[in-house]
């Protein structure tokens, strides 16, 4: 009995070892923008509150991970977007399409009337960038 329970034990062992090979050094292929469908941002800042932003995007193929959202300063404003992780080690990114909301908080300072986000939803035809725009006044 001891010899059949030994030799189960090294099956169950090196069948584990297999089963079990996670490979946590795994980096993305790439980091991509993603645009964004839609964003919902308050009326008006009020000066020292805290706001939070809400804003989808699609997740094109399974292959996409949500890394960060993107954020830039720019003369005319602030330009929003989503970061994605690509992960693509052997081609094979099933589609999906699936929504996912996405938020950001922040919380307005008194040198600023009015706070301008873009939110980058894509290129056109033309290869020009679309965006879409939000002005948001802030009051005392």
């Amino acid at each position: 009995m001891p010899r059949i329970m030994k030799k189960l034990f090294v099956c169950l062992l090196i069948f584990l070892s297999f089963a079990c090979s996670v490979n946590d050094d795994v980096q993305p292929n790439n980091v991509i923008l993603l645009p964004v469908e839609s964003a919902m941002v308050p009326n008006e800042f009020v000066v020292g509150q805290e706001y939070e932003i809400f804003l989808t995007y699609i997740r094109p193929t399974e292959c996409h991970v949500y890394k960060d959202i993107y954020s830039q300063i720019e003369s005319d404003g602030y330009m929003i977007a989503v970061m994605s992780a690509v992960y693509n080690e052997n081609n094979d990114c099933p589609p999906i399409t699936e929504t996912v909301e996405k938020s950001f908080k922040i919380k307005p300072i008194r040198d600023k009337n009015t706070y301008v986000f873009k939110f980058w939803h894509g290129s056109n035809g033309s290869g020009e960038d679309e965006f879409i725009i939000f002005e948001v006044p802030v009051v005392n």
